[in-house]
Order: C-alpha cells, then structure tokens, then sequence
C-alpha cells in the first residue's frame, strides 16, 4: 500500500504546472469566445432597435397618409435617441402618398460596425442589418 502511494505522489509532483500551461493554451480562445458573445449582444440590439424604429415610422406614416415631412423627422430623430447615426441608415419609406387601406411599406438598412477589434479582425469588420415593416394606411382624405 505504501509503494502505491509513493507512485501516486510521485506522479502528483511531476503534473504540479500542467493545469497552468492548459489553462495558458485555452485561455485566448476563451476570451475570443467571450468578445464574441458581446459583440452579437450589441449587434442584436441593435436590430431591435432598427426594428422598433421602424415600425414607430410605419404607424406614424399610417396616420399621415405616407412619406412626409414629419414622418422622415421623426424616424432621424428615433435613430438619433437609439445612438445610430442616421446618415448611415439607409431608409426607404413606400408609397409616397397612401390612402385608406393600401400598404405602407417602411425598410430600413444599416451595417452595424463591430466595436472590438479582436472581433472585428476575424469575422470582416460589420454586420448588415435590416428591418422592413408593412402597414395599411388609416389615413382618408378630406
């Protein structure tokens, strides 16, 4: 019993830095993982908030009857509060002009720029966006 525990001990001993050196290899991919992670956190919420944007655009263009003045304020000034620059966005608000009941279509398009540059360097620099909405118009005219 005691020649056993002598070899276990002796085993012991010799594997004393192993879990370092391990740890030394897996902890790079462990932090690319992690970035990662976040970064498609933030590229999700930015959807979200192109979405959200989009459809407030589309209900607001639904009661004006169309694209107008107020309804492409609005959507920079939405787009401004989100932090999202809107001259980066791409947008397109269809028909111009909507009676009752026909369809108001409101796309909008943005790359969203990654943030870490470990990240950034790996998978191409952005991610396109895009949210697209389709409402009827309520508007009737007078």
């Amino acid at each position: 019993m005691r020649s056993f525990f002598r070899t276990f001990t002796q085993v012991a001993a010799e594997e004393q830095g192993q879990a370092i050196a391990e740890f030394a290899l897996v902890a790079g991919l462990l932090v690319l993982l992690l970035f990662s992670m976040l970064e498609v956190g933030l590229a999700l919420n930015t959807k979200l908030v192109l979405t959200s944007v989009a459809r407030e655009t589309a209900r607001l263009a639904a009661i004006q009857g169309g694209r107008t003045a107020q309804v492409v304020e609005r959507m920079r000034e939405s787009l401004t509060l989100a932090g999202i620059n809107p001259e980066e966005v791409e947008w397109v608000i269809r028909p111009g002009q909507a009676i009752y009941g026909t369809r108001i279509t409101v796309t909008l398009r943005y790359r969203y720029k990654l943030k870490m540059p470990l990240v950034a360097a790996i998978s191409g620099g952005d991610i396109p966006i895009q949210a697209e909405v389709v409402t009827r118009s309520e508007y009737v005219p007078r």
